[in-house]
C-alpha cells in the first residue's frame, strides 16, 4: 500500500472515530425532503419523479433521523442511507427494525465506494457532509450525483460558503490553535468554550467593526450544542467555498445549477428595489446573480440543488407549473387594533416563519390566503383554492368562461409570485397529515417512538417540533386504535400510576369533576398536535 493510501485510510479512520466519539444529532431537515426538491424541479420545468414512488439516496445519513421519517411517510418509495460511522448506522438500524420498515436500507460504508451496483436514484441528499470532507471526496460526491442520478433527478448538497465563513473560519482557526495539543474530544470542546468566553469578554466593549462582528459570531456559537461545536469547528476538514466555485466544479461533472431548496433566497425581489435593480444590471446570468447576492447577504450556508446538464431547466415560471400542485401557508394578517378590514381596502399578510410580507386588495388573493390559513398545516390543491375564491366572490360564480379563465390565470400568477417570495409553499402530492379530528387519532410511528424518550418529535411536514410533557405521554397512545374517550381513560391511568400529575395554576384541581378536567386536557392535546402536523391522515 502506498503512503498516499495509508494517509487516506488514516484520514477515514479519524473521521469515523470522531463521529463515533461525538455523534452528530440525527434530525429531519425539511429542505432536503424529496417533496421540497420536487417542487423546485417542477417550478423550473424538469418534471422530476413523483415523491410517492421514487428512489432516494442519502449520503451521510448518520442514525437516519432525516431519511427514516421519509421512508415511513412514503411507503411506496425506496430509501438508501450510507454513513461512515458504524455506531450511528447500528443505532439507525435498531430504529428501522422497531418501526418494521421494509423500504429503507442503511449501509455502513465509505461514500467513495458507491458505484453503479447501487442503481439510479431520483433524489440524492448530501446534507452536512460536503464542507467536512477532503476535496477528493467532494469530487467523488459530484461524480456520484452524475452517475447515480436518474435523467430528471435532483441532487441536494449543503455546504458552507464565503464570504460569510471568512469570519467564522477565523474563529475556527483560533479554537484549533488553542486546543492544538489536546486529543481528548471532551477536553477540546471544554477548552474551545473557555476560549469563546474569553474572547467574548475581551471584545464586549469594542464598538469597532471587528468587535461587533466577532461578538455577534461568538454569541451565536455560545448557544450551539457541543456536537455542533466539535464537528463544525474542531474537525480536520471544513472547507467553505464561494458559490460560483461550487457550480464550476459541478459543471466539470456535467451537472447544472437548478436552484436552492429555500427558493425564496433566489428571488431578488426580496431585496430593496435599488439593490435588486443593480443585481439585474451587473449579473447577466443566474450564477453571477446568486454570487453577488451572497456578497450582499454575507452568506454563510447554502442548500443547492443540481441536475444533469441536459435537463430542460427553465426559470420562466410558467403558469402550467401549478397543474396538480398543492399550496400551504399560514399567513398572519397585520391589522390595526380594534379595526375591521373593509372591502376593497389593501390588506397586509406576513409569513411568521420566513417573515416575508405581502399587501394586496385582490379579493381572489385575499380569499385564497384566508383559506390557506384555515387549512394549515394541510396543503390545498390549486383547483380547490380557485373554486373557493370564486364561491366567495360577491357576484357568485361568473358565467363568462373567458373571464373565469382570466381570473384563474391571475390567481396562478399571484401564487407563483407568493411561492418564490417565501409567502407560501408548493408541493405536488397531497398532505399525509390532517388538521381534522378523526375518530381514532393517529400519530406517525416515528413520532410515537420518539415520544418514549424526548419532547422533540418529527412531524409529518418533516420538521422537528417541541411538545409539552402531557402531549409526549399521550402521543405514544395515538396509534389509531383508541378514540378520544379511550385516550381520556388512558390519561386517568397515567395519573393513577403517578406518571402524570394534573394541575391548574400549579395546584391540584378541587371542587370540579376530574373527568371533565381530563377530557378537556385530552381535547387540548389533540388540538395542539393537529396544529403541529402530527396527526396522520387515514
Amino acid at each position: 500500500m502506498s503512503t498516499a493510501d495509508n494517509l487516506q485510510q488514516q484520514s477515514l479512520a479519524e473521521e469515523e472515530y470522531s463521529y463515533d466519539v461525538v455523534p452528530y444529532p440525527s434530525h429531519p431537515f425539511r429542505q432536503s425532503h424529496p417533496e421540497r426538491l420536487a417542487s423546485v424541479g417542477n417550478l423550473f420545468g424538469i418534471k422530476p419523479a413523483a415523491v410517492d414512488n421514487c428512489r432516494v439516496l442519502e449520503i451521510g445519513c448518520a442514525a437516519g433521523g432525516n431519511i427514516i421519517p421519509m421512508a415511513e411517510s412514503l411507503p411506496e418509495s425506496q430509501f438508501v442511507g450510507v454513513d461512515l460511522s458504524k455506531k450511528q448506522i447500528e443505532r439507525g438500524q435498531l430504529n428501522i427494525d422497531a418501526l418494521g420498515l421494509t423500504n429503507i436500507e442503511l449501509k455502513h460504508m465509505d461514500c467513495t465506494d458507491i458505484d453503479d451496483s447501487m442503481g439510479k436514484f431520483d433524489y440524492i441528499i448530501v446534507h452536512g457532509v460536503f464542507s467536512w470532507i477532503p476535496e477528493d471526496v467532494q469530487e467523488r460526491i459530484f461524480e456520484i450525483c452524475q452517475k447515480n442520478l436518474n435523467e430528471n433527478g435532483i441532487a441536494y448538497i449543503s455546504y458552507n460558503t464565503y464570504p460569510g465563513w471568512h469570519l467564522r473560519g477565523m474563529i475556527r482557526d483560533m479554537m484549533n490553535f488553542h486546543v492544538r495539543n489536546l486529543k481528548d474530544a471532551p477536553k477540546r470542546i471544554q477548552q474551545s468554550r473557555a476560549l469563546l468566553e474569553f474572547l467574548a469578554k475581551s471584545v464586549s466593549a469594542d464598538k469597532g467593526a471587528y468587535g461587533m462582528l466577532l461578538n455577534s459570531e461568538l454569541q451565536l456559537l455560545r448557544r450551539q450544542s457541543d456536537n455542533y461545536l466539535f464537528h463544525e469547528h474542531l474537525e480536520k476538514d471544513n472547507t467553505p467555498l464561494y458559490f460560483h466555485e461550487f457550480i464550476e466544479r459541478a459543471k466539470n461533472h456535467d451537472l447544472q445549477y437548478l436552484g436552492e431548496a429555500q427558493i425564496a433566497t433566489m428571488w431578488i425581489g426580496n431585496f430593496p428595489k435599488e439593490i435588486a435593480q443593480t443585481l439585474e444590471r451587473i449579473a447577466p446570468d443566474i450564477v453571477q446573480r446568486e454570487q453577488y447576492a451572497d456578497f450582499v447577504r454575507n452568506r454563510t450556508f447554502r442548500q443547492t440543488l443540481l441536475c444533469h446538464k441536459d435537463a430542460p431547466v427553465s426559470r420562466a415560471l410558467k403558469l402550467e407549473s401549478l397543474d396538480g400542485a398543492y399550496v400551504s401557508g399560514n399567513m398572519e394578517e397585520k391589522v390595526e387594533k380594534d379595526k375591521e378590514p373593509q372591502p376593497a381596502e389593501p390588506r397586509t399578510f406576513i409569513n411568521p416563519v420566513t417573515r416575508q410580507t405581502m399587501t394586496t386588495q385582490d379579493p381572489l388573493v385575499i380569499e385564497t390566503v384566508l383559506r390557506l390559513k384555515d387549512a394549515f398545516p394541510c396543503a390545498v390543491s390549486f383547483e380547490d383554492l380557485f373554486q373557493n375564491a370564486m364561491d366567495k366572490m360577491v357576484d357568485g360564480v361568473i358565467a363568462d368562461a373567458t373571464k373565469i379563465e382570466a381570473l384563474k390565470r391571475s390567481l396562478a400568477t399571484n401564487l407563483i409570485h407568493m411561492t418564490v417570495s417565501g409567502i407560501v409553499e408548493l408541493q405536488y402530492n397531497p398532505s399525509v397529515y390532517t388538521a381534522d379530528m378523526p375518530e381514532f387519532p393517529k400519530t406517525s410511528a416515528v413520532a410515537r417512538m420518539q415520544a418514549e424518550s424526548t419532547n422533540r418529535l418529527t412531524n409529518c411536514r418533516h420538521e422537528t417540533v417541541n411538545v409539552d410533557d402531557l402531549s409526549r405521554h399521550l402521543v405514544p397512545l395515538m396509534d389509531g386504535t383508541r378514540t378520544r374517550d379511550q385516550l381520556v381513560e388512558e390519561l386517568k391511568r397515567l395519573v393513577d400510576e403517578g406518571k402524570l400529575v394534573i394541575q391548574q395554576k400549579g395546584e391540584k384541581p378541587e371542587g370540579i369533576s376530574m373527568d371533565a378536567v381530563m377530557g378537556k386536557a385530552v381535547d387540548e392535546v389533540l388540538k395542539r398536535i393537529a396544529s403541529a402536523a402530527l396527526l396522520v391522515r387515514q
